[in-house]
């Protein structure tokens, strides 16, 4: 049963470095995409610009590329088997709960919207709610395995010798 343990929390942590690879590139790709656009901005010149590329860079990217970090670190811990992963991976997870039921209400009331616009001769947008639908859901699902693989299969976080 031990190595049962040991083969799910590797698993947990190369899930976890690829979803944190997968968010590094995605911030990589929106900084690309910026950086490219700042030469075609239609008033100025590059450097009057760059601040406000930069401004956008760290707005959109930033918490992307600061998440994906945060994931492959937690990885790198679950693969080691520190002591306070368990604490790690349920904080960390717990805390995702909340954009994902977030994310999973928002495509279900867009979708029910977009089926009352059909009905009125509407609905060109109506496939859009799908996606936070489909991200929201796909978050939850990591989340709820990773804080279910943490209760049964990390080791419990051992007390100080001072408390």
């Amino acid at each position: 049963m031990r190595w049962l343990k040991r083969w799910a929390m590797r698993g947990l942590a190369l899930g976890h470095l690829a979803w944190g690879l997968s968010l590094l590139s995605l911030a990589a790709w929106v900084a690309t995409g910026v950086f490219r656009v700042l030469p075609h901005m239609s008033t100025g010149s590059v450097w009057t610009n760059l601040p406000a590329a930069l401004v956008l860079v760290f707005w959109q990217a930033g918490p992307l590329g600061g998440l994906g970090l945060w994931m492959m670190a937690l990885g790198c811990w679950t693969w080691a088997g520190l002591p306070h992963v368990r604490r790690l991976l349920l904080a960390s997870h717990g805390f995702l709960l909340l954009p994902g039921a977030s994310g999973v209400a928002v495509g279900v009331h867009a979708l029910r919207a977009a089926a009352r616009s059909a009905a009125r001769g509407g609905g060109l947008l109506s496939p859009i709610g799908f996606y936070p639908l489909a991200i929201g859901s796909m978050i939850l699902v990591v989340a709820l395995c990773s804080i279910a693989l943490a209760l049964t299969a990390a080791p419990r976080d051992r007390a100080s010798p001072g408390r």
